[in-house]
């Protein structure tokens, strides 16, 4: 809906900017207004880039960011020259004045058409043709980077002299009389202004270090990546991940932890490209070894795995939110037929125990139940039957498959993982958040304490921007 409103916007635009072309006292008075409407062209067409891509590092890394930013470029500039022009009318000969201005008009609203374009093929590219980004930079802002209140107040500094300058020399565009000392003033502030080094401000960067996955987070991508791993990974970083492969002791490096700790204050770009290109050497090979380098889908199959595998050990402590692993379903009322398909609505995943007493329903979530491809659970809102469904969840509870059944795990409306309750454990739910307290626990035996999980999960919602396709 906004994307359509932001479109007819900008076709109104266009058509000021034509119509103003069509007769010159017309023209005259609309060619402000057309810059104007440039200026504002400008605004939508890069919030709809920004919304899309998504965010800076897409405006920066991808093609149509690149359109999007090279285009409003040339619209400002255009915009300005207009201006000038429109200031120096009185120079020009009154017979000329109504075509110049039609002209002007004329190449504005061409711009503005191509503007319209742009944004309307923005709002129809498919969310995975804009997900993957290619940083141009070597440095990367990182929020959790420690920065001195120094090089805070030199950056501001060199912020605010920068901004005078560039008023100076708009200022100079238009004054004659004062032009040079104008000119003078602004480059001396450029030449005086001090900017910070980067590596006090910024983090390196890899030019794939905003790209996500482009697979689903789905149980058989997991489960694939689990295999990976044990193939490639585990003799050196163990079976557990915890660094205590057979192969780790002759290493001259001890192999690192690949837990909750990993994810946390990395991008998963980043991730990627350490396996793509050997994170580290060891017996004077890269991991992983050149005999048995991965492809890029599983490279991140494998990333999905370790990162689902840290959730279970930690409970999501430390560690970025995970979405629930996307699985098959067969529903009682055919609304559903993937897990993605309920988004929108809370949902409880129970692991089916033979001989347990069927969940009570509650009519203020869905009950997925896990089943293993047993009979069973014929009350639960939909069952998910594959083996490796549960094989999944029961990497999310890290507990071996056979100690899941009586697990259960609560999603919220936007498909991520928000809360959990073993089998063998207290009765409590338990999470990372402060859905269940600010202990991250709550006993939640009853009616009541589920209803204030529930709520709080709506009071604390995850964005959406992480959040894959299943």
């Amino acid at each position: 809906m906004a994307a359509a409103g932001a479109g007819g916007a900008l076709m109104a635009w266009s058509a000021v900017a034509g119509n103003a072309g069509a007769a010159g006292r017309g023209a005259e008075r609309s060619l402000p207004w057309v810059a104007a409407g440039a200026l504002a062209a400008c605004a939508v067409l890069l919030a709809l880039a920004w919304q899309a891509v998504p965010g800076l590092p897409g405006l920066l890394g991808s093609r149509v960011g690149h359109l999007a930013l090279g285009l409003t470029a040339l619209l400002l500039v255009a915009s300005l020259a207009a201006a000038w022009l429109h200031s120096r009318a009185g120079e020009v000969a009154a017979a000329a004045r109504p075509a110049w201005r039609r002209g002007v008009a004329a190449a504005l609203g061409a711009l503005g058409l191509l503007v319209l374009l742009l944004a309307l093929s923005i709002w129809r590219q498919p969310a995975d043709a804009l997900a993957l980004v290619s940083w141009p930079f070597a440095w990367r802002y990182d929020p959790a980077l420690p920065v001195s209140p120094y090089t805070w107040n030199r950056l501001w500094l060199a912020l605010a002299q920068s901004a005078v300058a560039l008023g100076l020399l708009v200022a100079a565009v238009f004054v004659r009389r004062w032009r040079l000392a104008l000119l003078a003033v602004a480059a001396a502030l450029v030449l005086a202004t001090s900017w910070p080094q980067p590596r006090l401000l910024l983090t390196e960067a890899r030019d794939t270090s905003y790209q996500r996955s482009p697979l689903a987070f789905s149980d058989t991508n997991v489960l694939q990546g689990g295999r990976l791993y044990a193939q490639h990974c585990a003799s050196c970083h163990g079976a557990a991940a915890d660094g205590r492969g057979p192969l780790a002791a002759g290493l001259p490096v001890w192999p690192s932890v690949l837990g909750a700790a990993l994810f946390d204050n990395r991008l998963e770009g980043e991730l990627y490209w350490r396996l793509a290109h050997g994170g580290h050497a060891s017996a004077g090979r890269t991991m992983p070894g050149p005999d048995a380098a991965l492809r890029p889908d599983e490279i991140w199959q494998v990333l999905d795995f370790l990162r689902l595998h840290a959730y279970g050990t930690s409970g999501g402590a430390g560690m970025p939110a995970i979405p629930a692993p996307g699985v098959a379903l067969t529903c009682r009322d055919g609304r559903a037929s993937r897990l993605t398909g309920l988004r929108g609505l809370p949902v409880r995943v129970v692991a089916h125990a033979a001989g347990a007493p069927a969940e009570p329903q509650d009519p203020r979530l869905l009950t997925v139940a896990l089943t293993r491809g047993r009979a069973g659970a014929s009350d639960a809102d939909c069952v998910a039957a594959d083996p490796a469904a549960w094989d999944a969840y029961a990497l999310a509870a890290g507990v071996p498959p056979d100690d899941l059944a009586g697990a259960q795990f609560l999603v919220d409306r936007r498909g991520w993982l928000r809360a959990r309750l073993l089998p063998h454990a207290a009765p409590a739910w338990t999470s990372a958040d402060d859905v269940c307290g600010p202990g991250g626990r709550m006993e939640a035996s009853n009616a009541r304490g589920l209803g204030e999980i529930l709520l709080a999960m709506d009071r604390a919602p995850i964005a959406m921007t992480d959040l894959r396709r299943n």
